[in-house]
């Protein structure tokens, strides 16, 4: 993956925290760090999008009495 690196210009207040995360997360490399956080936004965001509510289903299985007259 070496080849396929870049620079990216970030803050001295950004590497700092940046560097936290990495810490906290044990994680050994900047971009290690950054594609963790990365996964766990978008998990965040497909959990909130698609309906997702912490476990807890957000709605109730269909039954037979729920269908209208008109199907009958």
């Amino acid at each position: 993956m070496a080849g396929d690196s870049t620079s990216v210009r970030v803050s001295r207040g950004t590497l700092s925290e940046l560097e936290r995360f990495q810490a906290a997360l044990r994680t050994r490399t900047a971009d290690e760090t950054i594609r963790f956080l990365l996964a766990s936004k978008r998990k965040e965001l497909i959990d909130r999008l698609y309906g997702s509510a912490g476990g807890k289903r957000p709605y109730r299985p269909f039954k037979e009495s729920d269908r209208l007259e008109a199907d009958r």
